[in-house]
């Protein structure tokens, strides 16, 4: 499996704040079967804002550690970025992407998207880059109407959905919701969001619920095939669930009974 939204480098945002913790999350990590992690430290223009050199110095720290402690996971960069007017040109110069992709995690506002959410998010999409909305469910336009995660679908954004969130850890509005993107096709990756604060094991959890309430395949793709597409370079298709609805048998009018 690999994790595309974690904050377990330290001492950057509000995710870990120890390097021993967070060498202990990557080894429990790799026993749960993780191959690969994505570290998406918050970058939030005025509140978490920093140089590239800086995380690139505390990844690289986590890695000599990880190595030193037998490791074998990959830790590979990323950021979870906040839209604003202009992010495009911090994302662009600062190469806030996942890994080498040009794959970005993005957040907004959680009390619900602004009105110019995606005239921000346009520019990205115009300069070649993949927007992953984070967390979808959590967002309350989206928990009011769950159909808008569909319409940001149809305009080329990608969605992921919180591990936490379909084990009810932020409440049963949140739960319902992601159910209902992942069980209409509205979600494409599955992620822990861990901060590091409790034992880590979500993402493996939810991973066994979503392969019993839906189907492994499902589980598959969203843990695994897609993520990996993410680093392979390969196309990860927007719309993946189709429904065959019944055909509704017309009933013939009375004329047409007549004369056939």
């Amino acid at each position: 499996m690999i994790d595309i939204h974690s904050h377990i480098l330290p001492n950057i945002d509000d995710g870990s704040n120890d390097p021993i913790r967070s060498l202990e999350h990557l080894k429990g990590m790799e026993e749960g079967g993780i191959t690969r992690v994505y570290l998406t430290s918050h970058y939030f223009r005025g509140h978490y804002q920093y140089e590239r050199d800086e995380y690139d110095a505390k990844l690289n720290a986590l890695r000599d550690s990880a190595r030193e402690d037998g490791l074998s996971l990959d830790l590979q960069s990323g950021f979870e970025v906040f839209i604003q007017p202009g992010i495009v040109q911090d994302i662009q110069n600062k190469c806030l992407c996942l890994g080498e992709s040009s794959f970005v995690l993005i957040e907004s506002e959680l009390n619900g998207l602004p009105s110019d959410f995606y005239s921000n998010v346009y520019p990205l999409l115009r300069a070649g880059y993949k927007p992953i909305l984070a967390h979808a469910e959590r967002y309350v336009s989206i928990m009011k109407k769950p159909t808008k995660a569909q319409d940001l679908i149809d305009r080329n954004i990608y969605i992921q959905t919180n591990a936490g969130s379909i084990l009810g850890h932020y409440g049963e509005k949140v739960r319902q919701t992601a159910w209902v993107l992942l069980e209409n096709g509205w979600s494409h990756f599955l992620a822990s969001d861990d901060h590091v604060k409790g034992d880590y094991g979500t993402l493996m959890e939810a991973y066994q619920m979503v392969a019993s309430r839906i189907d492994e395949h499902t589980a598959d793709l969203l843990c695994k095939e897609f993520p990996a597409a993410i680093a392979n370079g390969d196309k990860i298709p927007y719309s993946y669930v189709y429904v065959q609805r019944p055909k509704v048998k017309r009933h013939r009018s009375l004329m047409e009974r007549m004369f056939g």
